[in-house]
């Protein structure tokens, strides 16, 4: 027996054609965020796509902007992106028996933390401090006045 399909309707193939271009679109941003992490400059990067800088950098704040994780900035999760790249590398050093990895490691690690410390999380809420038990002290005597000239 064989299946006849029936042909696509106009809207159903638009909306593939959209669907289409929205995963090109973000393969291209994960594409730019991998030549910015590591360590590639808009204009090369700008070059190697046929874009502009503005045009990258834009990419490249989008790309930003879905992969947020607690950090403030920009320039946080790009450090974080070629820390784990850089991470990936000394462990493939330690796995070929390269011991000069393990030093790499233990930078690389160091470097983490201070990207993943809670200060660059949301500030916790402080509680309100409570009222003072007693009134403040009062004065018990004038205070004394400059003497005039």
């Amino acid at each position: 027996m064989t299946l006849v399909r029936k042909p696509k309707s106009h809207r159903q193939s638009l909306r593939d054609q959209a669907r289409e271009r929205r995963i090109a679109l973000a393969r291209r941003r994960e594409a730019l965020f991998d030549m910015a992490a590591s360590g590639y400059s808009t204009p090369t990067i700008a070059a190697q796509f046929g874009l502009t800088p503005g045009q990258v950098r834009r990419h490249y704040a989008a790309a930003v902007a879905a992969k947020r994780t607690k950090g403030p900035d920009h320039f946080v999760h790009l450090q974080i992106a070629r820390l784990h790249k850089a991470l990936r590398a000394a462990e493939a050093a330690v796995d070929r028996n390269d011991l000069r990895g393990v030093n790499g490691i233990v930078k690389i690690v160091a470097a983490l933390d201070k990207y993943h410390q809670p200060a660059f999380a949301a500030p916790a809420a402080q509680a309100a401090l409570p009222a003072p038990a007693r009134a403040p002290l009062a004065l018990t005597h004038e205070p004394a006045r400059e003497a005039d000239a």
